[in-house]
Formats: structure tokens, sequence, C-alpha cells
């Protein structure tokens, strides 16, 4: 998809094009420095006579970036010291265990040392799986049945980029990491293309007030919607269509739902002191466990693997719930001595965060007990708490219910775990409201939407979080947040949801989605090509992204 300044070994940013793209020069040396090492260049190793581009194409591996008469001579110093160390000499073997464990990013630029490499990371789809690895990529069901009735369709209307991908992506198809290998390619193609078109697919109009915004399964196959008619209903996105599949009722109006990691159960709250979950057996949803509570429940959050659940009630107290033997267990409680607001697991299962009024606390596993680990306090309500991706990063909220307080009543705070230990980071203070808040998939970004007319994006840079763009916008904000690729961000404001991409280095608004009524929430699909967007007049909406 588009541009995301990504940080990682490099003290500078790099765009996600570049990173995409290995046709390009590695490093970015001034004309001086490159014309020094022109004089002195290293020459790329010889591919040995075992190895062919012929025979590549054959085995189904991607065409490479340029041919033997196109392989530029040139390389940056990084790559020259590589060569003087002799690590392309090393065993092929040892060689791609070496480059699977870097970043995207680097590989590209390992990827540029020689022919041999360049070989060994195409025919091995290191950049898809360092793709896969870097979003915490979870195995979507049924990729290839999709791609064979949707996505190929989609690609080859898209644009002449499109179609040659279609071409490529049909030689991966008995390929296991077939899933990485599409979805890393839909990103190059959405990477390059400057402007978006949008088409309404579906449409869900509802009979009564929504007030739970839709949500995606993880894995991009099914869309659940509630309204206030104490029903929330599920529905298959299948071949770029939407199937309805199942009513869950209640004797109550709901109040909360979340699908698990694998998309294979949710999870329902409905003001009755129980939450529901509901399991999805031979493609029919059916309710399979009621779990009691003393008290109203504040939230729940499933655990990255599915096999926890941890419940928050106002009573003060979390609860944590383990499937043993398809049954619900109660294993541990959590009491936080204060009134619960909400719970949430981290990324790796082995943190929990509660918020309690003025409190935000985390709280750790060691030897099968939950012990608290850290604890912030704030002067202003605690609104809501976020984890990054990765795990490694905390951003709190905390905001007065009043709009004309001082700045100090409405922070951000990030926090960071270092050596087993989490501290503060950060503070980010501003005057406005924030309306939302969201990590990008690798954790090095983070985009805040604020009540009134911007959305701010700060990233690490040096080990510091900096403020690094800001995108304007016209009236109260209801959302901000990136897609699954971090390339693109879509905020929701008044009656339109805009599509952001980096065009030139700069943000720049890539396409506008319309209601007829304010935009209450904009959020992208897991697939990254669909965006789902809701809105004041209670219809929910669900668009294609094509090219231009």
């Amino acid at each position: 998809m588009g541009d995301l300044m990504i940080e990682g070994h490099y003290k500078a940013s790099v765009p996600l094009n570049n990173m995409l793209d290995t046709s390009s020069t590695a490093g970015s040396d001034s004309r001086k420095s490159r014309r020094t090492r022109k004089k002195n260049r290293w020459q790329p190793y010889t591919v040995p006579p075992r190895r062919t581009f012929s025979g590549l194409a054959k085995s189904g591996g991607l065409q490479p970036s340029c041919t033997s008469e196109e392989w530029p001579s040139d390389s940056s110093g990084r790559l020259e010291t590589l060569a003087d160390k002799g690590i392309t000499t090393l065993p092929d073997e040892l060689i791609i265990k070496i480059l699977s464990n870097l970043d995207i990013k680097d590989i590209s630029v390992c990827r540029r040392v020689n022919r041999s490499w360049q070989e060994l990371v195409d025919t091995n789809h290191l950049q898809e799986l360092s793709f896969g690895r870097r979003l915490h990529f979870q195995r979507i069901s049924q990729t290839v049945k999709n791609y064979q009735s949707f996505a190929r369709a989609w690609l080859t209307g898209f644009s002449n980029r499109g179609k040659k991908l279609a071409k490529q992506l049909d030689n991966f198809l008995g390929n296991k990491h077939f899933p990485e290998i599409l979805f890393f390619n839909i990103a190059k193609v959405l990477t390059k293309t400057q402007l978006l078109i949008c088409h309404n697919v579906c449409t869900v109009r509802h009979p009564d007030s929504v007030h739970i915004n839709p949500i995606f399964s993880p894995d991009g196959n099914h869309l659940v919607t509630a309204s206030d008619n104490e029903t929330a209903e599920i529905w298959e996105l299948a071949a770029g269509q939407l199937q309805h599949k199942a009513t869950i009722r209640h004797h109550n109006w709901l109040i909360n739902i979340s699908f698990s990691p694998d998309g294979s159960h949710l999870v329902t709250d409905s003001d009755k002191k129980t939450a529901e979950i509901w399991g999805l057996s031979a493609g029919h949803w059916q309710h399979k466990a009621t779990i009691p509570h003393s008290v109203r429940l504040a939230g729940f959050s499933f655990s990255p693997d599915g096999s926890r659940l941890v419940t928050a009630c106002y009573n003060g107290t979390a609860k944590i719930w383990e499937l043993v033997t398809e049954q619900w267990q109660h294993k541990a409680t959590i009491e936080p001595s204060n009134w619960v607001n909400n719970v949430s697991f981290s990324p790796d299962g082995t943190h929990v965060v509660t918020i309690s009024n003025y409190h935000t606390r985390i709280w750790e596993i060691a030897a099968g007990q939950w012990r608290e680990k850290a604890t912030s306090q704030h002067s202003g309500w605690v609104k809501c708490v976020s984890f990054s991706p990765n795990g490694s990063h905390l951003v709190i909220v905390a905001t007065s219910n009043d709009h004309m307080v001082t700045s100090n009543d409405h922070t951000a705070e990030i926090w960071g775990l270092v050596a087993g230990q989490w501290q503060h980071k950060a503070t980010i203070c501003n005057a406005e409201w924030v309306r939302g808040i969201s990590f990008s998939p690798d954790g090095s970004h983070l985009v805040i939407a604020f009540d009134f007319d911007t959305a701010k994006i700060w990233g690490v840079v040096a080990g510091q979080w900096q403020e690094q763009a800001t995108i304007p916008l016209y009236g109260s904000i209801s959302n901000a947040s990136f897609s699954p690729d971090g390339s693109h961000l879509v905020t929701a404001n008044l009656d339109t949801a805009i599509i952001w991409g980096v065009v030139g280095g700069q943000w720049k608004e890539k396409a506008t989605l319309r209601h007829s009524n304010r935009v209450r929430s904009a959020s992208f699909s897991p697939d990254g090509i669909h965006v789902l967007t809701l809105s004041g007049d209670d219809i929910t909406k669900i668009w294609l992204l094509a090219g231009c």
C-alpha cells in the first residue's frame, strides 16, 4: 500500500515502498561518495552455474527485478563491508537462516548484494515471510479459495500492474506460504498506486439505532453488526459479497462484541451480568458457553491464542477464564482494588492491563500467578489503553469530561518494556480532546485523532518518540487508524472517510468515501483491500479499493 515511514535499525526512517521496491539503489549517499566508491567498487559475486535465473523462473520463483545485463555494478558502503568480511561465501543454508531473521527493509538491502542472494531471497520468499512476521500475520483461512473466487478478478481489474501480479500469483497457489506471498504483493501494488477509487460493494441498513461499531473478524471472513433491537448480525464476506449467516438474540441491548484471534469465536455482553460465547462449527454459528458474573461487565479480551479470556466487572475485579476440554473454566482473579472500566491482554499473552478510573495497572503472569508489574496514575480519567502490536509499548489516553479544562488534563502517555520492566517513555500533552489512538502494525508509529481538525502521527526516531506529521481535517474527527500493512491511514470526520497515503514524502489524500450522514467509524479489513464505515443514520458500508 502507500508509504509508511518505519523506524528500524537505521536512524533514518524508511518509506514502505523503498522496502518493497528492491530495484532502487541501496542506501542514500551523496554524489561525491558515489563517485569515490565508483573507483574502488566491489564487483558482485558471480552466480555459480548450478543457479540460473531461467531455472528460478521454471521453479515458480518471482522474476528478478533486473536482468544480468541490468544488474547494477555499484552498491552502498554497507554492502561492500559485507563482501569484505566474506559473508557472501557462506553456505546457502546459513545465509538463508541469517536473512530470515532480518526486517523486511534489511532483506531488501541484502537482496542487492549479488544475484546469488537475490535468488535465495526470492526462491525462499524471505521478503514475504518477513512482511507477514512484522504484521504478526495469522494465517487467514481459505486464502487460496478466496483468491480464486475474488482477489484474482479484483487484481486483473485493478490495473495493468495488478494483471501482471495475478499471473505471478497463479504460480504460487500450492505454496504453503501463499497467504504471505499474496498480501505482500498486494501491498506492493497499492504502494505504487497514487490515487485510489473506492467502490461501495455492500450496504447494511439497520432497523434500530447502532451503538457498537461493526468489526471484521481477524481472518477477514466475517463481519458483525449490532443494533438496539437486542440482536447482533453475523455476515460472511465471500467473493466480495456480504451474505447473512446468523442472528444472535439477547434479552437486553448489547454493550460489547469481540472476535477471538482466529475468528472462530465471538463473545458478546448484553448487560445481563454474563458473557456469551459463540462458535463457528461446520459453517454455522452456535452458542457455546455462558460465563456468569455477579455484576455487570465492563469489558473483555481474548488472549492471542484464543485459549483464555479476561473479563472485567464494575465490582473492581478482572477474571481470567481458560478453555479446557471445550469448557470455559475460571482460573484466576485480578483485584486492582478499584472500579475496573476495561481490560485487555497484551499481544504475547503474558500481560494484562486494567483501567480503573485514574489508574492503569499492568499485570504479568509468573509461576501461574498474575502479579502487578507497573502502575500509572493520571490527573484525568483514563479513557483508553492500547498495546502496540508487538507488545513492547503501551499508550494510555487520559482526559477530562470537560472540554474547557487545561492541556494537563488531555494527555497520551507512552510506556515501553525495557529489560523486563515497564518504563514511562514519553508524554504527549494537547489542549484538544483525544478521540482515538492507534498503533501502526509494526508498533513504530502512532496516530492520534483529536476532536477538532487534526490527526497527528508520532514515530520512534533514535529511540525517542517524536511528532512526524500532521494531517489537517475539517470538523470533528471520529477516529483514525492504520491499514494492516501500515502504509495507509483512514480518518472519519463529518460525512466522509478519507484514505491517506505518503506521496512524494508527504501524507496526501488518496480517496474520499462519502455518506449522507456523519461517519462515526472507519477501519480497514484484515486484507487491506476493503474499508468498513458506519454513519450516523445507522448504515454500514463496505468499500473496495481500486486503482486508477
